[in-house]
Formats: C-alpha cells, sequence, structure tokens
C-alpha cells in the first residue's frame, strides 16, 4: 500500500509540478499566486484557446501505457526525486492517516479426507507463476483468501447452493436439504460475495467455499482454447480475491459511521453485525471440481449445473472414498495506517465548489485492469492538465484528484473521507466521477449514473472519437448506442444505469447526495462475466492489458478523453451540467413500476397513493419550470444570478437525504438511489416494505407491524420528493 501512496503523490506532484512555473517573489521575500506573465497567458489562453479540444487531443497512449506499466513491478524504485516543492496553484497531500481493521491471510486451504482418516486432497495455497512477456512479479501478491473471514477449522460435509441466492436456499429448503452443520460451497456471480456468506451463515453453515464456475470466468467457444497465458479467460488456477463485510453502509466495521481517528471509540469485533461469524475461502474451480466429484445426493436442475466435467449434485453425502471436508482458514487481525492522496487545482473564479476524479489504488494483486487501468487514465489527465495550466488555463471551479487507499477491503478510504468532511462535501461538491476498471475490454462502456449527470454523460460520449474503424458509428456515443441500446428502438440513446454496485462513490451519492458517474469499458457478455474473468487474480498482470485487452492503450485514451471532458464541463460550465428534468422523468418511472406491479394491492388494501402522485407530479412540474427559466437565463452574465441557480441544482440531490437513513440501513441515506434488499424498480425502501408483505393478503392480522412499516415509508418518500420539488422553487417565494 505504502509503495503505491507514493507512486501516487510522486507522479501527481512530478507531473504537475515539470510544468507549471515557479512562484516568483515580491521585494517582501513573499511569494506572489501569479507572475505577470502567467496574468498574460491566462488573457491570452481566455481568449484564444479552445481548452476542452486541447485537452481530449493531449491524452496520449504511449504515456498511458507507461503509468500502467508500473503495475508490474513491486513500485519499490519509485524516483522521489520528482516531487517539487514550488508548484504554483496546486496542492498535493496525503490526508491525515487512518488506523483501520483489516485482515490478512497466514494460510488457508480445504482438504478432503478418506473413510480411514487419510487425506485425499488439499487446495491449491496459491496461483503459479506463469512464463509470459513481458513478465511479472508474484513475490508480493497475496496468496488467495476471504478478507474478514474470521479464523478457524471446521469439518463437516458439503452443500452445494448455486450462487447462493436467497433463491438459492429457499430452493434447497423444497428439496429438505439442511445446511445445519454443513460447509456450503457456492460459486461466484448474481449477488455480492458477502451475501452470500450471510446466507450460508443465517441457514446454519458452519463454513462457506467460494470459486468462479467455468461457465462465469471461461464460457463456451473460443473461450475454452483462450486461457491466461494465452488468452483473456481464466485457467483453472486463477482465484478471485475479495472482501465477505457484510456492510450496509457503515465503513470501518469497528467505528461504524464515523471517522477512524486515533481517538475514535472502537466497538469490540464481537459486537459488530458486518463481520461474519464462520470462516470462509476463495478457490479455483480445477479445486472447486475435485470437490464437487467427491458429492453425493441428487442432481441438481439444469439451471444450478455450471461447466465442470463431474456432476453437479446438492449432497450433503460424500462419496467415491470420501468422509468429510476440512476448512482450515488462519488470519490475522491487524490494525494498519492507510492513507488517501489528494490532488487540488484551485478554481479561479469558485474554489468552494469541488469536482471530483477518483480512483483507488490499492489492488489484491498486480491490478493492472482493477483499479491501475483507471489509475493510468487519472494520472494522464493531471498530466495534460498540467500542460494546460503552464499556458494559462485554470478551471472556473476546484478540481480533485483523489487516490482512495483500502478500497478492496470494503470502500474505506473513500468512507473515512466523507465521515470526517461529509459535511464539506455536503456543501461544496458539484460532482463525483469514478472509474477504477477503466478498460475492461473494448466493446461498450457501462456506465452507472445519478439521473441528473446522464445527459451531460452522452453528450461528452458525442465528443470523443472511437479509436477504430466500425460500422457502429465514429464517436463513443454512437457505437455505445449501438451496442448497449436502452430500448429495442432504432435511435434508442444507451442504456444508463442507476448507481448500484461497491465502489468509492457509494458514500457520496448514498451517504450525503452527491451526483456521481461511474464509467467502464466492457465486454459484450456482461451478464456472463460480470466483471471479466481474471478479476481479482494473480493472472490481473499488465502483460494481459498489453497483449489481449487494449495492445496500443488507443481505448485507455478513449477513457482518459471521456473522464477529462466530464470534468472540464462539469468544472467550466457557467451554469451546471445538471438535469432537473432527467431526474424527474426517472422518479416517475419508479412510481410508474410501484402503481404497475402493486397499485391493486394498494387499492385492497385501503392505502391511498394520491399523495405520492402528487409529490411526483410536483417534482416534474417544478423541474420543468426550473429549466425555463434556466433557458431564459441563457446569456445572463451575472455571476450571482449563476450561482444562485447552481446552488439550486446542487440541493436537488440532497433533498432526497433522509439524515435518519432509510428503513434498516441507517449509513444509506439516499431515499431514491440506495439499494433496496429486494430486487425492485421502484424506491427502496418503500420497495422492501411492499416485498416483506408478500404476495397474501396485505390485512391478516399476522402482517400488521409490516403494514404499519410500509405506511410509514410511503410517506417518507412522499415527503423527500416534495422536498426535491420545492429546492427548485424560485427563492424568496411560496416555497422559500
Amino acid at each position: 500500500m505504502a509503495t503505491r501512496r507514493y507512486l501516487i503523490i510522486a507522479a501527481i506532484c512530478g507531473l504537475l509540478a515539470s510544468v507549471l512555473p515557479k512562484p516568483s517573489e515580491t521585494k517582501s521575500g513573499k511569494l506572489t499566486s501569479e507572475t505577470d506573465a502567467e496574468r498574460t497567458l491566462l488573457a491570452q489562453g481566455e481568449a484564444q484557446t479552445d481548452w476542452a479540444t486541447q485537452l481530449r487531443d493531449a491524452m496520449d497512449p504511449a504515456s498511458i501505457e507507461e503509468f500502467l506499466r508500473f503495475t508490474k513491478c513491486t513500485h519499490k524504485n519509485v524516483l522521489y526525486s520528482s516531487v517539487d516543492s514550488g508548484i504554483l496553484s496546486v496542492q498535493v497531500c496525503l490526508v491525515p492517516p487512518r488506523c483501520l481493521t483489516l485482515i490478512f491471510p497466514i494460510h488457508c486451504l480445504a482438504c478432503i479426507f478418506g473413510r480411514s482418516g487419510n487425506e485425499i486432497f488439499r487446495s491449491s495455497a496459491g496461483e503459479p507463476q506463469l512464463d509470459v512477456d513481458p513478465p511479472f512479479n508474484m513475490s508480493g501478491v497475496v496468496p488467495p483468501f476471504g478478507a474478514y473471514s474470521p479464523s478457524g477449522v471446521v469439518e463437516g460435509n458439503l452443500v452445494y447452493v448455486n450462487y447462493g441466492r436467497s433463491s438459492d436456499f429457499s430452493k434447497l429448503e423444497d428439496e429438505n436439504i439442511s445446511l445445519e452443520g454443513k460447509i456450503a460451497i457456492v460459486r461466484y456471480g448474481r449477488t455480492a460475495r458477502s451475501l452470500k456468506l450471510r446466507r450460508a451463515q443465517d441457514a446454519g453453515a458452519i463454513g462457506m467455499i467460494v470459486y468462479g464456475d467455468p461457465k462465469e470466468v471461461v464460457g463456451t467457444g473460443s473461450g475454452k482454447t483462450k486461457k491466461y497465458p494465452d488468452g483473456w479467460y481464466a485457467p483453472g488456477t486463477a482465484v478471485q480475491r475479495g472482501h465477505f463485510l457484510y456492510g450496509k453502509g457503515e465503513g470501518e466495521p469497528l467505528t461504524p459511521g464515523y471517522p477512524a481517528t486515533d481517538y475514535a471509540y472502537r466497538i469490540d469485533q464481537s459486537e459488530s453485525d458486518q463481520l461474519p461469524t464462520i470462516p470462509v475461502h476463495p478457490i479455483g474451480y480445477d479445486d472447486a471440481e475435485q470437490l464437487l466429484s467427491h458429492m453425493g445426493g441428487d442432481l441438481v436442475p439444469s439451471y444450478w449445473k455450471g461447466l465442470l466435467d463431474t456432476d453437479y449434485r446438492f449432497g450433503p453425502d460424500m462419496v467415491n472414498g470420501a468422509s468429510k471436508v476440512r476448512l482450515d482458514v488462519n488470519v490475522q487481525t491487524e490494525v494498519r495506517t492507510v492513507h488517501n492522496v489528494v490532488g487540488i487545482i484551485r478554481g479561479k473564479e469558485e474554489p468552494d465548489r469541488y469536482v471530483i476524479l477518483g480512483n483507488h489504488r490499492d489492488a489484491w494483486t498486480l491490478g493492472a485492469v482493477d483499479p491501475n487501468s483507471g489509475t493510468a487514465c487519472l494520472l494522464e489527465i493531471t498530466r495534460a492538465l498540467g500542460e494546460m495550466m503552464a499556458t494559462g488555463w485554470r478551471p472556473r471551479r476546484t478540481l480533485m484528484f483523489v487516490s482512495w487507499d483500502a478500497e478492496e477491503h470494503g470502500m474505506h478510504g473513500s468512507y473515512e473521507w466523507i465521515e470526517e468532511f461529509g459535511k464539506i462535501m455536503s456543501d461544496r461538491a458539484v460532482a463525483y466521477l469514478n472509474i477504477d476498471n477503466a478498460v475492461r475490454e473494448d466493446y461498450t462502456l457501462r456506465a452507472r449514473a445519478t439521473p441528473s449527470l446522464k445527459p451531460v454523460l452522452k453528450e461528452a460520449a458525442k465528443m470523443v472519437p472511437w479509436p477504430v474503424n466500425t460500422q457502429d458509428g465514429d464517436t463513443l456515443y454512437e457505437v455505445w448506442s449501438k451496442r448497449s441500446p436502452e430500448t429495442s428502438a432504432p435511435d434508442s440513446p444507451p442504456e444508463i444505469d442507476l448507481p448500484a454496485g461497491a465502489s468509492d462513490y457509494v458514500p457520496f451519492v448514498r451517504r450525503i447526495g452527491v451526483p456521481i458517474l461511474d464509467l467502464a469499458l466492457v465486454h459484450r457478455y456482461t451478464y456472463t462475466y460480470p466483471n471479466f474473468p481474471l478479476y481479482h487474480t494473480a493472472y490481473e498482470t499488465f502483460h494481459l492489458q498489453k497483449t489481449y485487452i487494449d495492445p496500443e492503450f488507443k481505448f485507455h485514451r478513449l477513457m482518459s478523453q471521456l473522464w477529462g471532458e466530464l470534468a472540464f464541463s462539469l468544472a467550466e460550465s457557467w451554469f451546471l451540467p445538471i438535469s432537473a428534468s432527467e431526474y424527474a422523468g426517472t422518479v416517475q418511472g419508479m412510481y410508474d413500476w410501484l402503481v404497475d406491479e402493486d397499485g391493486t394491492k394498494f387499492e385492497e388494501s385501503a392505502i391511498s397513493l394520491d399523495a405520492l402522485q402528487s409529490a411526483v407530479t410536483n417534482f416534474t412540474q417544478a423541474a420543468a419550470a426550473f429549466e425555463d427559466e434556466l433557458a431564459s437565463l441563457e446569456t445572463n452574465t451575472d455571476p450571482l444570478v449563476a450561482r444562485m441557480v447552481n446552488d439550486q441544482l446542487m440541493q436537488m440531490e440532497r433533498a432526497f437525504i433522509d439524515p435518519q437513513g432509510i428503513l434498516y440501513r441507517k449509513f444509506n441515506r439516499h431515499t431514491v438511489l440506495s439499494s433496496g434488499l429486494w430486487d425492485t424498480e421502484t424506491f427502496p425502501a418503500l420497495g422492501d416494505a411492499v416485498s416483506r408483505m408478500g404476495s397474501g393478503d396485505w390485512l391478516d392480522p399476522g402482517k400488521e407491524d409490516k403494514l404499519k412499516e410500509l405506511k410509514q415509508e410511503l410517506s417518507i418518500i412522499t415527503f423527500f420528493i416534495q422536498s426535491a420539488a420545492n429546492s427548485l422553487a424560485k427563492p424568496a417565494t411560496t416555497r422559500f
């Protein structure tokens, strides 16, 4: 972690310092903020330069390749001489360090024992080194383990639980198969690894083994013969690492909701609901095949089967000479110091408004895709902006470049930032733009965004050329629309998902209501391969990127251009490119889904949706009126008017934040964009309350408490949608 931190500090400082003039001294010896030459450059630059085009053109694939090349070494040879203290208008700093509770492996393995007690199989201790060019050094790669697993040695029979979804555990109940006292074996995919473990734990399992099945990491067709190092797909020895923290927005597990300062009160590990209580260990599919081949019981249904060359059976009987499985997990809990690194270009006119670009730098292994394809793009943007600053450019608003620490253990770096500086960020942050896996493949763009940022993302994509010839279009927007359409219509816009998943944008949007974007270039089959086959394995190498994913780094350049275009637009626009009407359309869609799916149930239970419908209509009308007023101000050059309008646009997102949190997840505070516990397409807490009611009669006396919760959640979401409508009203009117 430390070497990556120093790499980021050296790179950002060195890039920006190398192209910036040094501060001049007055007769009193004090440093001035601008030289006369700089003021001339600023005046000339503002009048003559198309800065956005210059930024796009400045992105250099060769430069990005060199940044990414660091991922094939241990970073111990970083040259600190590039750090120059004479940086004008740029600050690069370490945010105060935090001491976090992290877990690291000593040894972890799974064994099969025979009838006579002899060991007949032992899982691999790690992935073998492969001979590739350029070579990679695995000496510092952490062996496979499940972060936040407790230590423990457990013995028992295996039960196969498919993906470990709620429906999979329900299927076991239907089959009268108990997990009590058994070891669950599940495959990656379809649901978060932490939820797999929590469900197994709640079902009475004593441990869990997880693996990536060939169905998810190899597939069929050409993938079967193109396993790494001969292709993009996973060999049987590859193991996906990851954390199993059952988080609901708490952040670091022993200081939930508060920054882990040196003076912070820490609860005992036994008091943390986030920490699992049964051991878990990830393995490769070669080892998984050995375990599955020794399982008896009935054959599973076809939709539970993977692609291993063995029968898939429920268990828990053991066959082929096996009597039991031992899961041996030995990990150590450490309190380690972590740092976030922040680079700042102070805004010229609005220094108290922040556009934040972020990417985490910690990686489970060598991280050539996650996160360092994003890190390389971020460093390239800082290099290009540094050159622009040397020729006179300054942003209207402040630009921040943040390298997060400890993301892989549970987004700890970004949560710590929001827990400590949340009030400042809530007041000042315009948007947070996140890219980790910048280039997983080169087929299409995968985008997540708060609704208000969807239009600016589409416009930015129209400005970025697609780097290779294709019949699908000449720009990123055209190719993206063709390959990932929102609908089946010929002129459909591209699909943009709402924020989900787990990366450093989560605390920004769910804790304090800052608009976010999260972007990645991905492959065609995102459902089959939700991330990419070598995700979090030891084979996520520079060789993988250079040989199979983006040999000429053209697509890294594309992502740098897109990220820079978005940052430039948000930092420089007179009126913020934040769309109220797009947000209103999303809220309307959530309401319509609720009515279509459950409107009859509400009616049968004499629960009126009139107030909710009224709030949604008010928000839609307020958004339209606001944008009509904004259009009339197109030629207005009064900075106070612009500030007033922009403040309203920023506060619209904050209006959805419930300081008490949503039901059962008090640290998730966004009433529209937090994730629900159930898979619905409506407002998360209300959707969960509806799901708890089940399919029967809502007026059943046994559901009285659940019905009260539903009514409460209906009133809460109605209030917050109306609050968002009020935030768009003209100031100093009846809406205040």
